[in-house]
């Protein structure tokens, strides 16, 4: 099955592939304050790369409250889901953008996107079953 991680956000969105359904690699940044921009770049990404299941972060804080980022991630998916054939899925993503920005110091934060993206699509396959 392949995959599509997301790392929304209002100003850069940053995607993962795994075309294997076991690896995450990094896929690209969306440069983009349009939801609609946004979801258009995606949903031709799902089809030119015949993506199965998209794989979205959901951001909450460590005690599973939300946070200021909880209720726009939320609305991105809801409209996303209007607009692609595929499951899409929130997964925790708790701590990943600090993950990512703390193994990519002085890296550009367009590429931070991107990491953050596949570390929340790795670990949501990660727990995945194993066939």
């Amino acid at each position: 099955m392949k995959y599509l991680g997301i790392d929304f956000g209002t100003k850069r969105t940053g995607l993962a592939i795994a075309p294997d359904g076991r690896v995450a690699v990094l896929k690209e940044t969306i440069r983009s304050q349009s939801q609609n921009a946004t979801i258009k770049r995606v949903k031709e990404i799902v089809e030119n790369d015949a993506i199965e299941c998209i794989v979205v972060g959901h951001p909450l804080h460590l005690d599973s409250s939300h946070t200021e980022m909880t209720e726009q991630v939320e609305r991105f998916v809801e409209k996303l889901r209007n607009h692609v054939s595929v499951p899409v899925q929130l997964f925790d993503e708790r701590m990943t953008s600090e993950m990512a920005a703390t193994l990519l110091r002085g890296v550009k934060d367009a590429e931070r996107d991107q990491v953050a993206a596949q570390i929340v699509l790795q670990n949501f396959l990660d727990q995945l079953p194993k066939e």
